[in-house]
């Protein structure tokens, strides 16, 4: 997730070379071969007929996206949290309060997910430093003015994010309520993984244009947010969300987009305002299917 822009995904794909096999050697066989007889072929009575079918069976892989099961699941449940003290004055504090943050979420969006027809993985919470990436095996290489970043590996989703600008806040309390937003957006990309989204999403990028795969990026990216919006909003007691901090929310949610960026590829302020706050009211995945909606929705 950008600096109050929506979140950057990296797919990381692991290709694992295997060594050819060496082949035996193939004697050479010794003396004259015995021509053998080309049997005549039986004539039969009756000639078979090869028929072509009139309704070949096809794969559809972007039903997966465009009607993906999710959407029907159901709103998000209420789950009980036991949240710790925030100290997001430290590394350790961010860490502490996300590990509890990414529990609820995956307790809360495990039914929808069983709903969905998929099994979903666990969640790996990785702080790293944009000062010091290498320090950070796991989340190297992390997206240029990106906060955070999801990819799935070793059976495991990855959400990294950047403990500078959290440590650097003096505000606490937004503080407080741009990290859950942030996390919220990861956990989004997660939710799309386990259902087959972040993978099937691909096929809607084939044969576009470059500002077709930009849309369609969009999309996706639009779709975690209000995901994890539909998440905050079902839970917004236990988080608080509420006066101060709902505003907060309000604003943080309003002031993401590809406004602060060179590339559009995460929607506008408008638009992920739009996704958000309907997610946040409904607390249902049903209002956070981008990819049937009209361009307009995802400029």
């Amino acid at each position: 997730m950008r600096r109050f822009g929506a979140a950057a995904l990296l797919v990381v794909l692991a290709a694992t070379g295997c060594a050819r096999p060496e082949l035996a050697a193939v004697p050479t066989p010794s003396g004259t071969p015995t021509p053998l007889k080309t049997p005549s072929p039986t004539p039969l009575r009756t000639p078979l007929k090869v028929t072509t079918p009139s309704d070949p069976i096809t794969i559809d892989m972007t039903t997966g996206v465009v009607h993906n099961k999710l959407y029907t699941a159901g709103r998000v449940p209420v789950v009980r949290c036991a949240l710790p003290r925030p100290r997001l004055t430290t590394t350790a504090g961010l860490v502490a309060y996300g590990n509890v943050l990414v529990d609820c979420m995956s307790r809360a969006w495990a039914p929808l997910v069983e709903k969905a027809d998929a099994v979903q993985a666990s969640v790996e919470l990785i702080p790293y430093s944009a000062r010091r990436p290498k320090a950070t095996p796991a989340c190297t290489d992390p997206p240029v003015s990106a906060d955070a970043f999801y990819y799935f590996g070793g059976f495991t989703g990855k959400i990294c994010f950047d403990t500078d600008l959290y440590l650097d806040s003096q505000d606490q309390e937004f503080n407080l309520v741009n990290f859950e937003q942030l996390i919220a957006h990861e956990y989004g990309h997660h939710v799309q993984y386990s259902v087959g989204i972040l993978t099937l999403y691909d096929e809607l990028m084939r044969g576009k244009s470059a500002a077709g795969q930009l849309e369609v990026m969009r999309r996706k990216e639009l779709q975690a947010s209000c995901l994890g919006a539909a998440f905050l909003g079902a839970n917004k007691r236990t988080f608080a969300l509420s006066g101060t901090r709902l505003r907060y929310w309000r604003y943080i949610v309003s002031h993401v987009g590809d406004e602060y960026s060179k590339v559009r590829d995460h929607g506008s302020r408008k638009n992920h305002s739009y996704w958000t706050t309907r997610a946040f009211t409904s607390t249902s995945p049903a209002t956070c299917n981008t990819f049937t909606a009209p361009a307009a929705r995802v400029s």
